[in-house]
């Protein structure tokens, strides 16, 4: 990834990057710095929008657009700063990444320039997850401490949130609907700032921040396709604007812009990605039907009884014979008739085995993205400057999945549900084979299951700042954002539908192909929902320069914030009517009323303190006060030392005061229990059995507490910034976090299912929903369906790590230009402690957490490197990206760091797949300028076609890892385009 860091002059200035040799890597990992004298940066910022800086005449992937010129770098705001400086190097590590490097790694959105910076981890949600609860979204995790504890703004101003919450939890910005054509730069504060923005800003900052002035009109055209020919992607965007600020002291350009992406199935690439067989390198078989009687689109029925006459969800859940293949003709094309004795009966089952995943996967849903964007600047006088910005974006994302169940447990229980012997008319069911009422398993294949989320997403903000007197500055703004989100959900069933087309005979179980249009509208309508969030917020700045010291003026500034908050996420379910449709809700409002302080001492010309903090009332009671002081000491003009202490906090979000959220993941019943079932136990590993022993998915059902508090956090960082030489610069910087007060959903869950199994009393105001039973094994216990708990104030988390980057840019003539850039993130703990009855477990190389978001885990190393070089007209660029392998071991889901029992496989052979080898991409631009108006460009994604590294237990996709890998399951991806300008 691509970061620039500007330098006070004191150290030529210069951007200083530091340099890291990764195990595993060629070199290091790419990081972006800007050489003023190369690139300087010249238009004024305010607190609320931001500096921009001239865009560069060409770019890969980029049309450019020209900013105001000046002859001498101005002041800016940096980022977590109030004040104005000629520099952009605070005692915070920043990293920013511009519109020309982002343009040279061959990113052409936002979501992506910010997820690829190796900051991000674990918790960090990609678009190609959606069977999350954020689906449809992306969204950036500092430090790995979550979506919720990273503060994303635009031009420094708050924007309203993604109205979905990732895990039913957690709220954050959609990534996916903010205007790329017109980002002059992304700036990453990788430090605590609630100081100055107040909650959610634990982990840092990411600041996008728009271009202030484009004259003229700029676009750009590309297209894509992957090599395996699907995929194709198409992308343009126009830009037009007139008016100069120095000349004719105004500015406005209007911006739109267009992409699209289109779906990758999982039958189109090879293994393992097209399948949940994996005997051939060692692993179990789990596609659908392999261990018979399960679910396929091939109905498969036993005899059976029930409890209660006429109620056909009453079925006991024992099969008094063997199960068949309802269809005479046997399995549908494409499956396989597969036999299982049964233990303890003598009956063999009938099941069909089929390839889900390669007959309805995807990899990447289909995306289209659009908006436009107006912007006005107005410079009052030599002294005011206003602005004004409006846009409209959406973010259309649509997937597809395997067909829905007739056996549920969510929200209502289905396991046991039966086909009568006679119909409602009292005449023989069609469907049942027998005299007696028939046990079911079955997929609904001829009810296609999609969903599509469209999210709108309306901003407008405008501001005014300037100075007046002897040092006095001043800076106001106003916003107002509001996104919708329409949810449109197929294949689903409706219960009322479902039975009464089992009770009538309507739906055709035997050949699902006879089914009219109208019978499988009647067991499975659209379901239509619609959340919204809303963000309206006030803001003032007023700074002094109060006198002089040695090293320049003492600076103080003050500010006050009012703003408006609201969510309405109602249940897509209330009426528990739609069966497998997972139940989550958030809903409610909130004022925020802030003020907030900054004091900016040169104490010397080599020493800087600065000190700052926030106080926030929210209108649920509660308040916090959040501190952060910083000091900068450059003893010798090539060396900065650098370090902050700061404290903040996070509000709880309105999922965790009033909502609630039933969330599934994989799980297998420990071997105590599985040896009732029929596993051969050898050891502490436990193999075999009846069906009942593989993985399943179990829920866990969270209510919202009204009583729940702010989190709070303690972090400090210290660090170096070196440059030897002109051509030579880079950083190292240590980081350490503390979370307490960890708001977390059942946090005694772990403790409450050991205790379900162990058969003693559970943790207070806990309770399980036991599964249906086991044909095969009737009397035994039966596995936990649900944990049923409440959000509480229980955990805790300590996370500390090393970030370097380094840069090396050398021009041997005015023809030649070589940069070299990269940037790292070492992990040094991530531990965690699920209650304050549990210890600290370290997550780091491991795939915990793994109840959180996408189940991505923790990599110890995450790093990018970019080499450039510009000869003439032609620019060539390679960048490299590195993840480190980690251990397929989740102690958050499963209580141990053992392979052996606490694998995310959940296959038979504990030590399968306990190790997720690490994963390279290179990628490749290249760009030449034909003339002053136009230029071409070409980028190669996953130049070397590496393959994703095999992950079976990852729940967000199949066997691979798409928060870290997503591209290594895509493949090599060939895009070419061109930029003009008229």
């Amino acid at each position: 990834m691509t970061t620039t860091i500007a330098f006070r002059p004191t150290l030529l200035r210069s951007s200083a990057l530091s340099a890291l040799v990764l195990a595993g890597l060629i070199g290091t990992a790419p990081a972006f710095a800007q050489d003023a004298q190369v690139q300087p940066s010249t238009s004024v910022s305010t607190p609320s929008q931001g500096d921009v800086s001239p865009a560069p005449t060409s770019a890969p992937t980029a049309a450019p657009a020209p900013a105001a010129q000046a002859d001498q770098p101005q002041d800016i705001v940096v980022t977590g700063s109030l004040f104005r400086r000629t520099d952009t190097e605070t005692p915070s590590p920043v990293t920013v990444l511009t519109a020309d490097s982002l343009a040279k790694a061959g990113i052409n959105n936002v979501s992506d320039a910010v997820r690829s910076i190796s900051a991000d981890s674990s918790g960090s949600v990609p678009t190609s997850f959606t069977n999350g609860f954020g689906a449809g979204s992306s969204g950036v995790s500092l430090r790995g401490l979550t979506v919720n504890s990273t503060l994303t703004l635009i031009d420094g101003v708050r924007t309203a949130n993604y109205p979905l919450a990732d895990d039913g939890q957690r709220s954050f910005v959609d990534l996916n609907t903010i205007p790329n054509a017109i980002v002059d730069r992304v700036e990453v504060l990788k430090d605590g700032a609630s100081s100055s923005y107040g909650a959610d800003a634990i982990g840092g900052v990411v600041n996008i921040i728009m271009k202030k002035e484009i004259v003229g009109a700029y676009g750009t055209v590309e297209g894509g396709v992957t090599q395996r020919g699907d995929g194709g992607s198409q992308r343009a965007t126009l830009t037009l604007g007139t008016g100069r600020l120095k000349e004719q002291g105004f500015n406005f350009y209007v911006s739109g812009e267009y992409q699209h992406n289109d779906a990758i199935y999982n039958r189109n690439r090879g293994f393992p990605y097209n399948t949940a067989d994996l005997t051939s390198i060692g692993g179990d078989n789990n596609n659908a039907g392999s261990v018979a009687p399960s679910s396929t689109t091939s109905a498969v029925v036993a005899p059976t009884t029930q409890t209660t006459p006429g109620n056909i969800l009453s079925g006991t859940g024992l099969a008094t014979g063997p199960f068949q293949v309802l269809n005479p003709n046997g399995c549908a094309a494409g499956q396989t008739l597969v036999t299982t004795p049964r233990s303890g009966t003598g009956f063999i089952d009938q099941g069909c085995e089929q390839n889900l995943v390669s007959q309805y996967g995807q990899i990447q849903p289909e995306q289209t993205r659009f908006g436009v964007t107006v912007h006005g600047t107005a410079q009052i006088n030599d002294k005011t400057q206003a602005y004004l910005i409006a846009s409209y974006f959406q973010n259309d994302v649509k997937s597809q999945g395997s067909p829905s169940l007739i056996r549920s447990a969510n929200p209502v229980n289905t396991q046991n549900i039966v086909l009568p012997a006679l119909l409602a008319n009292g005449t023989d069911n069609p469907n049942n084979p027998f005299n007696t009422p028939a046990a079911i398993r079955y997929r609904f294949g001829d009810i296609a299951s999609s969903s599509e989320y469209k999210n709108h997403v309306i901003r407008a903000a405008a501001g005014i700042d300037g100075q007046f007197g002897e040092g006095w500055g001043y800076s106001a703004t106003i916003t107002a954002a509001h996104s919708w989100l329409d949810i449109t959900q197929d294949g689903y069933l409706n219960l009322a539908g479902l039975q009464t087309a089992i009770t009538s005979g309507s739906y055709n179980f035997v050949n699902p192909e006879l089914n009219t249009a109208a019978v499988r509208a009647a067991v499975s309508p659209t379901v239509r929902s619609q959340a919204t969030s809303d963000l309206d917020m006030v803001q003032g700045v007023i700074t002094k320069d109060l006198f002089q010291l040695p090293g320049g003026a003492l600076q103080l500034g003050v500010g006050g914030s009012v703003r408006y908050e609201a969510q309405n996420d109602p249940s897509q379910n209330p009426d528990f009517t739609t069966i497998n449709l997972n139940q989550f809700s958030a809903v409610g409002n909130r004022t925020v009323e802030s003020a907030y302080f900054e004091v900016n001492a040169p104490i010397l010309t080599s020493l800087e303190i600065d000190g700052s903090g926030r106080f926030d009332h929210y209108s649920e009671g509660y308040s916090h006060f959040s501190p952060k002081i910083g000091v900068k000491f450059t003893p010798i003009r090539q060396v900065a030392l650098r370090g902050t202490f700061s404290k903040g906090f996070r509000a709880p979000s309105f999922a965790e005061t009033s909502g609630s959220v039933v969330g599934f993941t994989a799980a297998t019943p420990p071997c105590s229990l599985q040896a009732q079932h029929g596993a051969t136990v050898t050891g502490t590993t436990c193999s075999g059995g009846s069906a009942y022993n593989q993985s399943y998915s179990i829920g866990f059902n969270t209510a919202g507490n009204p009583d729940i508090k702010p989190e709070l956090s303690r972090s400090f960082t210290g660090g170096v910034v070196v440059q030897p030489l002109r051509w030579l610069s880079f950083t190292a910087d240590y980081y350490n976090i503390k979370k307490t007060r960890v708001i977390t959903g059942g946090p005694l869950s772990n403790q409450a299912l050991a205790a379900y199994y162990a058969g003693t009393a559970l943790p207070a105001g806990y309770s399980v929903t036991p599964d249906a039973i086991d044909p095969s094994y009737p009397n035994a216990p039966t596995r936990a369906l649900f944990v049923n708990s409440p959000y509480a104030n229980a955990a805790a988390l300590k996370t500390s790590g090393l970030d370097f980057s380094a840069l090396v840019q050398l021009k041997p003539s005015d023809d030649f230009h070589f940069t070299s850039r990269a940037e790292a993130t070492y992990i040094l703990h991530y531990d965690f402690k699920q209650s304050d009855a549990d210890p600290f477990v370290d997550f780091v190389g491991t795939q915990a957490p793994y109840i959180t978001s996408s189940g991505a885990g923790t990599p110890a190393w995450r790093g990018n490197w970019q080499n450039s070089i510009d000869y003439k007209a032609y620019t060539l660029t390679a960048t490299a990206y590195y993840t480190s392998g980690y251990k397929a071991v989740a102690y958050d889901q499963f209580g141990t760091t053992d392979c052996d029992g606490g694998s995310t496989y959940g296959g038979t052979d504990p030590e399968f797949n306990c190790h997720v080898k690490h994963f390279v991409d290179v990628d490749l631009t290249g760009n030449v300028k034909v003339n002053d108006k136009f230029d071409l460009y070409f980028n190669v994604v996953n130049l070397l076609d590496q393959k994703a590294p095999l992950n079976a237990g990852n729940y967000a996709a199949v066997n691979y890892n798409p928060t870290y890998t997503q591209i290594g399951a895509v493949g090599r991806t060939i895009r070419v385009g061109a930029n003009f300008q008229f």
